[in-house]
């Protein structure tokens, strides 16, 4: 696991967790402008960490629970904490994307709300799988559960995942300068922190956004890599 934060002097608003048999990465949802007022005294860095770690706890409890479920009580869990402090109704209160991995009887699970990507690494010759969502992330209404993605990944010929925030997926989706075959090889063979130390490269060649015109010229990017056995 690896993840390096966009802005000096700004919170990292990514954040991501595992246990023996799960993870999970969050990419909270930058405040535009930077000023504006979110109606939660708390920011989003402490959203995206605080649901996190919720979430891990609700995946890894017994009884299982499916792993929407378990996002749906995780957000129900960290609006009750902070829904007598903060106005939870601003369009604007703190939200985050939402990645989720669990070991499964028949391979792996996976959860995906919102544009954080899993990519599933095959070691069978198949080009690796991306799962994005594009619905909205996770901020203080449950009901945002149901419409993640979610399904299984057939442990037969996996041989790993790896879960990664928009900001390390630059690499591909918006500066085209390595497939997600190129990508997952890298994160695989060299670790996480190889593929971060890419997209740095690549953004401090364009400072100005010239090349590749974007709202922010770096962004936080977090990356895990989960070996399947």
């Amino acid at each position: 696991m690896a993840s390096d934060p966009g802005t000096p002097g700004w919170p990292n608003e990514d954040y991501a967790c595992v246990g023996p048999s799960a993870a999970v990465l969050l990419d909270g949802a930058t405040t535009t402008p930077r000023s504006a007022d979110t109606g939660c005294q708390h920011g989003v860095a402490w959203y995206a960490r605080t649901l996190g770690t919720d979430l891990l706890a609700a995946i890894t409890a017994e009884p299982r629970i499916p792993l929407a479920t378990a996002l749906a009580a995780a957000i129900a869990q960290v609006r009750d904490r902070h829904s007598g402090t903060c106005d939870l109704a601003s369009r604007a209160t703190p939200a985050a994307t939402v990645t989720a991995v669990r070991a499964e009887p028949g391979g792996v699970g996976y959860l995906a709300l919102s544009d954080s990507s899993i990519v599933a690494d095959f070691g069978d010759g198949r080009p690796p799988r991306v799962i994005t969502d594009r619905h909205r992330g996770a901020a203080a209404d449950p009901d945002a559960a149901r419409h993640a993605t979610v399904g299984t990944l057939p442990g037969a010929g996996l041989r790993g995942v790896a879960l990664l925030s928009d900001g390390a997926t630059r690499i591909t989706d918006l500066y085209r300068l390595l497939t997600w075959p190129a990508v997952i090889e890298v994160v695989r063979d060299h670790g996480p922190a190889a593929l971060i130390s890419q997209v740095r490269a690549a953004e401090d060649a364009d400072p100005d956004g010239q090349r590749w015109p974007r709202d922010k010229p770096r962004d936080d990017a977090t990356i895990v890599y989960w070996q399947h056995r």
